[in-house]
């Protein structure tokens, strides 16, 4: 058996905070459904001991050494199992799918050589969540937060409302809450940036992966999330989303960002239009 052969398909990992067993059962299940995934990582970032008396041998519980965010809870698992696994899956505790859904995935990335996949996310009430957007300009973000009814228009070309959601694509920034990497991507940028304690560190992963490889929305493959925008509604939270903005922006760029106007204008380029959409002009800034 060489190496390639001896590694696990797919790891997944779970960031726990303040959860009980029960807030978690549907994800956890779900996961478990998988049999391609071996292993499922529960980071506890605070109070979750109970995560560690699971008695599951798919199942390893990792003490976070601190609370330090979202990435930071995932990039300890992934220091213990990236060279472990081919695959490694980012999930949020408040995801649900059915059986196969992973396998989906997992035959996608295979067949069509793909590092990088986010599946279809709906709401509980069966509505898509625009998940698959540009990269974002500071007037994407800080419109949308402070002045929404001038965002709206704005947002028509951000979300990518014109987008076939019923075919594959690429998309530059892919939301976090369930993302399917292979590992060695995830090796070559190092996982997520421990600058962000909450909020646009998933973006700024695929930013980081885009030196490498084109994030990949497949849409044979939907999973259930159960989004609230907390920072619209915690003044704690809606703190980290300016500090996750403001690093995000002194990193890539606020106003004069190239490869942000280059990626943008390459993802309108190659969009998978909706037949009754009306295209509107779109400048990718």
């Amino acid at each position: 058996m060489n190496v390639a052969e001896a590694k696990k398909q797919i790891v997944a990992s779970v960031v726990l905070y303040k959860h009980s067993k029960e807030d978690i059962l549907p994800t956890l299940n779900s996961l478990l459904a998988e049999d391609l995934i071996e292993t499922i990582v529960l980071v506890d970032n605070a109070g979750c001991g109970w995560a560690d008396q699971l008695n599951n041998p798919r199942i390893t519980y990792i003490k976070s050494d601190r609370n330090a965010g979202f990435g930071h809870g995932h990039n300890q698992a992934m220091a213990v199992f990236l060279d472990e696994c081919r695959y490694f899956i980012i999930c949020n505790p408040d995801i649900e799918f059915s059986p196969g859904t992973v396998k989906k995935l997992f035959d996608f990335a295979e067949q069509g050589q793909h590092r990088f996949l986010a599946p279809r996310i709906i709401y509980p009430n069966g509505e898509e969540q625009r998940v698959c957007r540009l990269l974002p300009t500071p007037a994407h973000l800080f419109l949308r937060r402070f002045v929404p009814s001038l965002s709206r228009i704005l947002d028509k070309s951000y979300e990518l409302h014109a987008a076939d959601y019923n075919k594959n694509f690429f998309a530059p920034a892919l939301s976090g809450c369930f993302m399917f990497i292979e590992s060695g991507l995830l090796k070559q940028i190092e996982g997520f940036d421990p600058r962000y304690f909450m909020y646009l560190e998933d973006i700024d992963l695929c930013r980081k992966a885009l030196r490498y490889e084109k994030p990949i929305f497949c849409s044979g493959a939907t999973v259930t999330h159960g989004f609230a925008k907390g920072s619209y509604k915690s003044f704690k939270l809606m703190r980290y989303h300016i500090s996750s903005a403001i690093s995000y922006f002194n990193k890539w760029g606020w106003f004069f960002d190239p490869d942000r106007r280059k990626l943008n204008k390459k993802c309108i380029r190659e969009l998978p239009i909706i037949d009754n959409f009306r295209e509107e002009k779109q400048d990718g800034n």
